[in-house]
């Protein structure tokens, strides 16, 4: 029908289309997710420059979840293809995943309503585990969510500080 109507889109086979479907919603999970623990507001682009461990380390647990759970493997290339989604979004979109009003006046109800489209099915992975209970623990984002796995009793493993080169906190 799109290409009938002269609609200009990428047409792809069904298998395809549902791995790149699974790749960006990887990437506005973990992206957003290690931006929005940090202390300072941290945009995408922050996150894709500074924190490039981080987001490896959490895009390959969330690949070998999706390669068990769903008999989904990601594509050849998908960490660049992330990366430089986030390196050239705009400079001043703040990473987010739940907690106050923000200057535009959305409603943190609406973003802890999107917590299952997002999180949930990868909530298993651990590292995104651990980094969603330092969010709602440490952090007072996603109250309104019951977490899987609650880690009450140990902090979970957070890299701290600012990786930074230019030395700003």
């Amino acid at each position: 029908r799109l290409e009938t109507n002269a609609i200009q889109c990428k047409v792809v086979f069904y298998r395809e289309w549902r791995r790149m479907m699974w790749e960006r919603a990887t990437y506005d999970a973990v992206f957003h997710l290690i931006g929005a623990v940090r202390d300072q507001p941290t945009t995408l682009s922050d996150v894709a420059l500074y924190y490039t461990d981080e987001v490896s380390d959490m895009v390959w647990s969330v690949s070998g979840i999706l390669r068990g759970w769903k008999a989904l493997t990601l594509s050849y290339g998908f960490e660049e293809r992330m990366f430089g989604i986030a390196e050239t979004a705009e400079k001043d979109e703040l990473c987010r995943v739940g907690g106050d009003d923000d200057e535009n006046g959305e409603n943190a109800a609406d973003t802890n309503r999107m917590f299952p489209f997002v999180y949930e099915e990868f909530e298993k992975a651990g590292m995104i585990n651990q980094y969603l209970c330092f969010a709602q623990q440490e952090k007072g984002l996603l109250q309104n969510v019951k977490l899987i796995l609650k880690a009450e009793d140990e902090k979970p493993i957070i890299r701290q500080g600012n990786m930074r080169a230019d030395g700003v906190i």
